[in-house]
């Protein structure tokens, strides 16, 4: 094998967590699922909403604890356009996420979120014509949000948290492993909340980029060696969100979100490892030219009034690609347009809010040309989620 078809082995295998990220599962923080999450910034009624803007907490009242619990269904396929060996990886996983908001004063909240941010486990196996530089992928992340709320007055609230991240890879190429290896990642989220009337609540909250610096063994003869160790970062953007809500009547409310997620940051993968013999490739290792755009994802929804026992939700929202090129599309869960389809029930049993919500994801078809890899086909992705939240 000559080292550059090995170089791209390498990043190749090790840089599918660097990607994973780039699609958010933010469905086990997602305080109005039913809703497509739709607005998030703004919903009071689950303590969940703290993940997105933690000045909500404010309207939370004096206390207020919130589970989500889910699993979702993650098909990929590849259908290959040079007559080679198609692909296709599933899998079915739960998820899940716990907040919970306690007034200290008549005007100061204390919350505290913790859940699962992203993640996925995908075996594509050892056939397809991707196999030499992906097999097998497990990506779990996890985040830990203490946060405080302060009502400035019967309009205004204002809310900031620090961001506990923390992410686990582990994955595998016909030629190389990569053992599992973890790591921490800190920052920050603020929010503000505007009451204008009594139909009318709008927010706008922020979250700092995280970045996650990995180094882990790697093990797999190669015809000119064998890689041991590689090192590497794992981003999370910053991710800028606007909420609103209206009560159109006493029944329907009217939900709405626009998000902002700065990808236009990771505009490149660089991978260092160290080998056992030379591979020619210098000290700086090698680099994957990704040039992603930022992502806009708009979200709408609906709230009603069934009964005077349950509520119906409904709710979609579409995301931009952040990545158009088939020739800088990667093998590492490639993403383009996705549209979210939504639908949910709540209702009270024995002082407990019950909601439950299923939501389709279509992850779209996402061309790739990677003449060095000897890749040219298309990937197809789609999810599906099923879900209850538990609201005291």
């Amino acid at each position: 094998m000559r080292p550059s078809k090995v170089a791209l082995a390498v990043v190749s295998v090790f840089s599918l967590s660097a990607q994973a990220s780039g699609i958010f599962l933010q469905e086990a923080v997602t305080a109005n699922a039913g809703a497509a999450g739709a607005g998030d910034g703004v919903y009071t009624d689950s303590a969940a909403a703290m993940w997105t803007n933690p000045a909500t907490m404010s309207g939370m009242g004096e206390s207020l604890t919130t589970f989500n619990v889910l699993g979702f269904d993650l098909e990929m396929k590849y259908t290959d356009k040079d007559g080679q060996a198609d692909g296709k990886a599933h899998s079915v996983l739960p998820s899940f996420g716990a907040f919970h908001a306690h007034q200290i004063t008549d005007d100061l909240h204390i919350g505290l979120a913790l859940g699962a941010v992203g993640g996925s486990s995908l075996a594509y196996g050892d056939q397809w014509a991707g196999a030499p530089v992906l097999d097998e992928i497990t990506l779990t992340a996890m985040q830990f949000n203490p946060a405080l709320s302060y009502r400035l007055n019967d309009q205004w609230s204002v809310g900031a948290g620090l961001q506990f991240s923390w992410a686990a890879l582990q994955q595998s190429s016909k030629r190389l492993d990569v053992k599992q290896d973890t790591d921490w990642a800190f920052g920050a989220n603020v929010g503000v909340m505007y009451q204008h009337n009594p139909k009318l609540v709008v927010s706008a909250s922020y979250r700092t980029k995280l970045e996650h610096e990995f180094d882990t063994r790697v093990s797999g003869p190669t015809e000119i060696g064998v890689i041991n160790r590689l090192q590497t970062d794992l981003s999370l953007p910053a991710l800028a969100d606007i909420s609103a809500s209206y009560a159109y009547s006493d029944k329907l409310n009217l939900l709405a979100s626009v998000q902002w997620h700065r990808w236009s940051e990771w505009d490149k993968t660089v991978m260092n490892f160290t080998p056992d013999t030379d591979l020619g490739l210098g000290r700086d290792g090698v680099t994957i030219d990704r040039d992603w755009d930022d992502v806009w994802k708009f979200a709408l929804g609906t709230d009603y009034q069934l009964n005077s026992k349950w509520r119906l939700k409904a709710g979609l929202s579409y995301e931009t690609s952040p990545q158009d090129d088939p020739t800088k599309q990667w093998v590492d869960v490639p993403v383009g347009e996705q549209y979210r389809y939504s639908v949910g029930a709540s209702t009270k049993w024995d002082g407990i809010t019950v909601d439950m919500f299923y939501e389709y994801a279509d992850l779209g078809e996402v061309d790739i040309e990677r003449q060095k890899v000897g890749l040219n086909g298309t990937f197809d992705g789609r999810m599906h989620f099923v879900g209850l939240s538990f609201t005291y």
